[in-house]
């Protein structure tokens, strides 16, 4: 045999000793679960409990669709609200949705703020922050109040539509809370 094929016997067997017997090329490693269980979602809810109220200035229960407002004149519009509450960080907040007086009236009405009554007869503001312990019933009253100090025939025979009146329950972020 020459030298030339002596050679390239070697370094084949070179190359089949570390490939595939004598040399390794490959690492360990390991995998495990680490079996972290389940993370579960609470909840957030608003159900109507029953029809809502119309008011007037006298405490007397309107047909919203039928009564003529005057100034110096206030209507209030309660509803009693099912509040459903469910998480370990979860805050909410109620607020009034499709009230705006100044549709019809502008200057001449103002909506004041809801004000909320929870089961254990505590009245607070919309801007209270409700919580698990809240879920149930409340009451939410939001007043509409026409001005007395209209002057001359401003605003009369004006209608405002206030069938789009409701309310929203929104989520509060937790304090510590990442804001993705």
């Amino acid at each position: 045999m020459n030298k030339m094929t002596k050679g390239v016997i070697a370094t084949g067997v070179g190359i089949v000793l570390m490939v595939g017997g004598g040399g390794t090329l490959a690492t360990w490693n390991q995998a495990q679960s680490a079996s972290m269980g389940k993370v579960v979602s609470g909840d957030l809810n608003l159900v109507p409990a029953t029809a809502g109220v119309w008011t007037n200035a006298s405490n007397t229960v309107v047909d919203i669709v039928k009564y003529n407002v005057v100034p110096g004149d206030t209507l209030t519009y309660t509803q009693p609200l099912t509040v459903s509450l469910d998480g370990d960080l979860m805050v909410a907040r109620l607020a009034v949705t499709g009230a705006s007086a100044a549709d019809g009236f502008g200057a001449n009405a103002t909506v004041s703020a809801t004000t909320l009554t929870k089961a254990d007869k505590t009245v607070v503001s919309a801007t209270t922050d409700l919580v698990p312990a809240d879920s149930g019933v409340v009451t939410a009253s939001t007043t509409f109040t026409f001005n007395k100090s209209t002057t001359g025939r401003t605003a009369t025979k004006t209608s405002v539509d206030l069938s789009g009146i409701g309310y929203s329950l929104v989520q509060q972020a937790p304090v510590a809370s990442n804001a993705k």
